[in-house]
């Protein structure tokens, strides 16, 4: 197998792992700088391809080395995205690597779709499920237009997320909304922001299905489970979560994938709505979620397992997930663990004590200890760099600080 992700995306390890562990050769892209994933044990070696991981520069030579490995690699290899990027790019060259490759073939157009919020919305909408609304302004003059129509709070995210644009915020008014625009947006004329409705409620309101689809679009393994807390606090990534069954949400998942033809690992997040009693849609990722081994079957399968078995032609059984799982990202509930407690939120003794029952580590294994002590040294000196970055700002902002306090 080969797995297509940046350097720091903790899906390519645990994907190494699940696989690895069953005898599977898995190779990874090659990376500039540190790479947890690529310390493993598990790691059976990297394709050059892309740019440091991303699939950035000419296509056609992308597709090239890719095709070039999948021939080195062998007949019968898989080729799994890990980012959002990688999975429109390989569902839009998926003829071509489809010769060296076997690979989940999802329309093309459908998967671009997913992958921007703005298209997920429209989807979603067109088939009746239940999202949050939103708006996308055309331009930063058209944020100033809309922002005094908007119900506040409102929930501001990017349009098309990837590796360095992935911020969130809630804003509570129009001045505030108007600042995060003009600090965040990527261009004047294309901001690649949306103003989403905000939904009430707490991390635990936050539910994901995680799944695989087969060819023909049928569900072959389905999983729930919640967010008990998140990096950034409240808004971002799994640090730390738990499975939980939730029969009413994989109902509601599995009807809205199969009506809309895909195909391939799903990563998908809901909300709850207390105020009506659905869930509503946030994300729908076409490609593996980096805490997919948050759920597994009675027997060990995932989403992982079970795309390699379908598309490799052997058996494959699901079984009942089991229930009260807990996953951790180490590095990510250490600042997850900060942030919280900045925000009054979470105690050390406390956090602590929910550490006691965690099942699975996504960095620590002790049959593959690297990817865990080299992601903590990221943390480490991330944390230094960006300090050392605030306080040399502020020592070039103090002297004309100190300019307006003397006039």
């Amino acid at each position: 197998m080969l797995f297509l992700a940046p350097p720091r995306w903790h899906g390519a390890h645990c994907t190494m792992r699940t696989l690895g562990r069953l005898g599977v050769r898995v190779y990874a892209l090659e990376h500039r700088g540190t790479s947890p994933s690529n310390t493993s044990r598990f790691c059976a070696g990297t394709v050059a391809a892309g740019d440091n991981g991303r699939p950035i520069g000419d296509a056609a030579g992308i597709v090239e080395d890719l095709v070039r490995a999948g021939r080195r690699l062998g007949a019968g290899t898989i080729l799994i995205a890990g980012t959002d990027e990688w999975a429109v790019f390989v569902a839009e060259h998926a003829d071509e690597l489809a010769r060296e490759f076997r690979l989940p073939r999802p329309p093309a157009d459908l998967v671009a779709r997913l992958a921007s919020k703005v298209g997920l919305f429209e989807i979603a909408s067109g088939y009746g499920f239940p999202t949050p609304r939103l708006v996308v302004p055309r331009s930063l003059d058209h944020v100033g237009e809309i922002a005094p129509t908007l119900t506040y709070p409102v929930m501001v995210k990017p349009v098309v997320s990837r590796p360095d644009v992935d911020s969130k915020a809630v804003v509570s008014g129009v001045a505030e909304l108007l600042d995060y625009a003009g600090a965040h947006a990527e261009s004047p004329h294309d901001p690649n922001l949306m103003f989403q409705e905000y939904i009430p409620g707490t991390d635990a309101d936050v539910w994901m299905f995680t799944g695989y689809f087969d060819a023909q679009s049928r569900c072959r393994a389905a999983f729930t489970g919640r967010k008990l807390r998140q990096c950034p606090a409240h808004m971002g990534h799994t640090s730390l979560g738990v499975a939980e069954p939730n029969p009413e949400l994989v109902e509601q998942a599995t009807a809205f994938l199969s009506a809309i033809g895909y195909s391939g690992i799903v990563d998908s997040g809901y909300r709850f709505d207390s105020r009506d009693g659905t869930y509503k849609i946030l994300d729908v990722n076409p490609r593996v979620g980096g805490n997919f081994r948050q759920f597994v079957s009675a027997n060990d399968l995932d989403v992982v397992r079970a795309l390699y078995l379908d598309l490799a032609g052997m058996p494959m059984q699901a079984t009942e997930q089991l229930d009260g799982r807990m996953w951790l990202k180490e590095d990510s509930d250490v600042v997850a663990m900060v942030q919280y407690r900045r925000l009054g939120e979470l105690d050390l003794k406390t956090w602590l004590k929910s550490l006691r029952h965690i099942d699975e580590g996504a960095t620590f294994a002790i049959d593959d200890p690297m990817p865990f002590f080299s992601a903590m040294a990221l943390v480490v000196t991330d944390t230094v760099a960006g300090r050392w970055r605030r306080r040399r700002r502020s020592l070039r902002t103090a002297p004309a600080a100190a300019a307006r306090w003397a006039a």
